[in-house]
């Protein structure tokens, strides 16, 4: 079974733009730190939401879940914003995998110097 790595949520209009709202589901490969929540997907309709073993994933830190929002002009074809979401998300992966999802969590700057707890 294929990973989930984008879920849109929403899509709303102001006739000359479409927005999308939605979550990127990046893997975290160092940095894990818990959540104290599952994902903001939820059962709605025809969308069945995170299941219970990506919940879990989500709470154990070893998926961090992203919100993004996007617009486009009106009539932007679907297979442009597909290439566009992809694109985002790898460039968000990249992010979160090259520096760590949460390396510099903890750390405070006192006036003078840099710590970590």
């Amino acid at each position: 079974m294929a990973v989930i790595r984008i879920i849109v949520l929403t899509q709303s209009t102001n006739e000359t733009q479409v927005t999308y709202s939605g979550l990127f589901w990046i893997p975290v490969a160092s940095g894990v730190r818990t959540q104290t929540t599952g994902s903001a997907w939820l059962a709605n309709g025809s969308s069945t939401g995170a299941t219970s073993a990506e919940n879990t994933a989500i709470l154990n830190g070893t998926i961090a879940e992203v919100a993004w929002d996007y617009s486009f002009p009106v009539g932007t074809p679907v297979a442009t914003i597909e290439a566009f979401l992809q694109q985002a998300w790898t460039n968000k992966n990249a992010e979160v995998n090259g520096i760590g999802a949460n390396q510099y969590y903890g750390s405070w700057w006192d006036g003078t110097a840099w710590s970590s707890s």
